[in-house]
């Protein structure tokens, strides 16, 4: 038995308690959002479009250099800093456009340069961190090694003739999904086929676009909160929004 799997053993002492571990994990990624700043004035007039633009990279990409090397990223190029941010970008603003659209009012993804107008709701904000992770220790030791990270930062404005007065500043970031890997099931005598063939299929849930489709969804639902809060929309019993 390898030090690796021994010691994985010694934190998960027995079959039972492994296997439990197994069946809840790999879990999806969990996203943390904590509120910075918060509108308290009178109600605002409900705005007529929604704009997202793209977030801005305030950070250096961490790059999966166990898939940067693979045969198929070298022909692509698309395992590079530029690449990934292009792509994470992409995926927050449809990801969240796709979720704002259910509030009944128009959503446009505009380019950077693109001026505001005048009552339209404005979403902007930054990756404070973006990070592909290592997908040989995710697959391979797990307990959270390897993990993908993303972490935002999001200011919400509504553009009135005056100002764009900030309803809401909060900050995003997900946490590690807690699964054992490949190694451990292996060593506690679970059929090692079957372990490498679940660990890469669920694996690919845990990739930083995932992530970051994740966040842009809990960022939804933290700007659903604010506008039913202004009684622009109604949000049902489970915080979902209620056919408009």
């Amino acid at each position: 038995m390898s030090w690796v799997a021994a010691g994985l053993l010694f934190l998960l002492p027995c079959s039972s308690r492994i296997a439990a571990a197994w069946a809840d994990g790999p879990l999806a990624a969990k996203v943390k959002v904590t509120s910075l700043q918060t509108y308290n004035g009178a109600p605002l007039q409900k705005p007529s479009k929604i704009l997202i633009y793209d977030l801005v990279l305030d950070t250096d990409v961490q790059v999966d250099k166990s898939q940067k090397i693979r045969p198929r990223h070298m022909l692509t190029g698309d395992e590079n800093p530029d690449a990934i941010a292009k792509k994470s970008q992409g995926t927050f603003s449809d990801e969240l456009a796709k979720r704002l659209t259910k509030t009944g009012i128009p959503v446009e993804h505009v380019n950077a340069g693109v001026a505001p107008s005048d009552n339209s709701l404005v979403i902007q904000g930054t990756f404070a961190s973006l990070r592909q992770g290592d997908k040989t220790q995710r697959t391979t030791v797990g307990m959270g090694l390897g993990s993908a990270e993303v972490q935002t930062k999001i200011d919400v404005r509504l553009k009135t003739p005056s100002e764009a007065v900030l309803l809401s500043r909060f900050q995003t970031e997900t946490t590690a999904a807690k699964n054992v890997g490949a190694v451990a099931p292996a060593a506690a005598g679970m059929n090692p086929a079957a372990v490498a063939t679940k660990s890469v299929v669920t694996d690919r849930k845990k990739t930083l676009n995932s992530y970051v489709s994740k966040t842009a969804d809990a960022s939804a639902k933290e700007i659903t909160k604010l506008m039913a809060d202004q009684g622009w929309i109604k949000l049902d019993d489970k915080g979902e929004i209620a056919q408009q």
